[in-house]
Formats: C-alpha cells, structure tokens, sequence
C-alpha cells in the first residue's frame, strides 16, 4: 500500500512524502518538482520532525531524509525490523521488534544508544505504547498501562516518569505542570498526558503511589539538568503532602531540606526555598504545628552568624 502525508500534517516542511511498499520507493514532491528515491525493505514507521524524514523499514533498514530528498545518514541497518521511531532536532530514535532501542546524534552522525534491551517492560502483557524523543535526544517509552519511563544516559538506566493509580484529584495539577512555559523545559516535553483512571487500590496505596510519583519527578527533573523543572515538581509535592495534612512526611521533608550542607537547592537559596514552601504549608490550618515549627527554624538559620 501507499502511505502519503503532506505539509498540512506535520509532517515535513514544504514537500509532499509519498511511501510506495510495493515498489519500495519513496518520492519527494516540492516546488512543483519530483523525484524519487529507492528503499531495501517495505516502510513500517515513519516520523518526522521540521525538516527531517525517518523511514523505518520490515527489514531494519533505516533511512534519515531532509526536506529536499537528501539522505543525512548513509542508510543503516539495525539487523531487526523497526516497529516504532521518533525524531527531535538534532536526534533519531528506533524501536525494533526484539525489542531494543537505539538512538543517534544527527549533528554529530554518531550512536548515543545502541541495542537497549526493552524486554523487562512486556513482562505480564505489557507492552510498548509510544516512544517520545526531546531536542536534547532524551527517549521516553510508554507503556499500555499508563507507566512511562525515561532513559538516563548518565546512569545508564530507565528512570519512571509516570504510573497509574495516583490520587485522582491530582490528574490537574500533573498536566498543569507539563504545559508550564518553562524556559529551556526538558521534562515536561517527555511527560505523557495523563487522565484520571478508576482503581481499586485502598486509599492508602494511592496516596504513597502519588508521593512517589512526586518524589520521582523531582529526581528526574534533576538528572535532565532541569532545575526550574525539579523546583516546581518540589512545590507541588508540598502542596499534595500539606492537603493530604500528611504532617510526618511534610515535617520530615522541610527539615531535611533545612538541614542540608548545600546553601543552594534546585537553584534557589536554601532558606529561600523553605521560605517559599512554608507559604504552601500556610495554606491549610491542619498544618499549623508545622508551619510554626518549621518557621522557628528557619528564623534561628536566618540569625545564626
């Protein structure tokens, strides 16, 4: 069959892509020109970003065009076929059916991720629902159940960036924090959107699930680099915990963060931060034992010498 996508879908700046399986071709229309370009294998993927063409074939051959036809890389061949692909600025990324992901570097033309094994993520019916890709070239997978992960080049491992069952009053709050116009935002671009779901889970359960989704995108936010990100995400754990009037948890939180040799935190002075948070923490009555022991300390750190 023939697969055809214009402008007008995103798909590529100023040309018209058509995919011929049956002949194994592909042509480029722009300008009122035409012209054509042969594939090895029949096209299972197709993504694009601006003025950048991913083919991703049966055969594991892969193809990277620009807007006028021109192959970027030579055509490369990942030895399995390519179920699923994405492309950012500067980076391509391809799933094949082992499954295993690879990613490469456009500007650089080199491998930043070769043969990463997914198969621990189809354990009891799973399987791989989407794959996302940031202008920095960091991947995100999503799962069927509404889990998604987010690989750390630096530690060499997947990070968990979202889960199910998490309180479903905050379903807002985590989509408000996605769109937030951030500048330089690296996070909130691999967060799926997520929509409240019914779960059986005890209350209990929900409410140390959301915690740890919390907590989790804190760290995350982190190991992108993204402080601005890890700072917000921190704010709105405050405000789940001090709703929630989870005293210990809010307590135990405030003073570590008190307590902590670094005089700079998510990239806002330390005491600042807690300053910031304690405005939170007033917010509910329930939480006043806190607020007023937290802010005694924070008033005897701000006149030490």
């Amino acid at each position: 069959g023939k697969w055809v996508s214009t402008q007008s879908t995103g798909v590529l700046r100023d040309s018209r892509v058509e995919v011929d399986n049956k002949k194994h071709m592909v042509h480029f229309t722009r300008a009122g020109r035409t012209w054509a370009s042969a594939l090895c294998g029949s096209v299972n993927t197709m993504a694009c970003a601006d003025n950048t063409l991913l083919l991703g074939c049966a055969d594991g051959s892969l193809y990277v065009y620009n807007s006028e036809g021109v192959l970027l890389l030579p055509a490369l061949n990942i030895g399995s076929a390519i179920t699923k692909s994405a492309v950012s600025d500067n980076f391509i990324a391809v799933i094949s059916d082992i499954p295993s992901l690879f990613v490469w570097n456009l500007k650089e033309k080199k491998n930043v991720l070769k043969d990463e094994r997914l198969s621990s993520f189809l354990s009891s019916g799973r399987n791989i629902s989407s794959l996302l890709l940031s202008k920095d070239g960091n991947v995100t997978i999503g799962m069927c159940d509404m889990t998604s992960y987010c690989y750390s080049y630096s530690l060499s491992a997947w990070m968990l960036l979202s889960r199910d069952q998490v309180n479903a009053s905050w379903y807002k709050e985590l989509e408000t924090n996605k769109s937030q116009p951030l500048s330089d935002q690296v996070l909130g671009v691999l967060l799926p959107s997520q929509t409240p779901t019914t779960s059986s889970a005890d209350p209990q359960s929900t409410h140390l699930n959301t915690v740890c989704l919390l907590e989790q995108q804190i760290l995350v936010a982190e190991n992108l680099g993204s402080l601005p990100e890890s700072r917000l995400w921190l704010h709105s754990l405050v405000r789940y915990i001090t709703l929630q009037q989870d005293d210990g948890r809010l307590r135990a939180l405030l003073q570590r963060l008190l307590s902590s040799p670094r005089d700079v935190i998510h990239g806002t002075g330390k005491l600042e931060l807690v300053r910031e948070l304690l405005k939170i923490v007033a917010t509910n009555v329930h939480c006043q034992r806190v607020y007023s022991d937290i802010k005694q300390q924070l008033e005897w750190a701000q006149n030490r010498p």
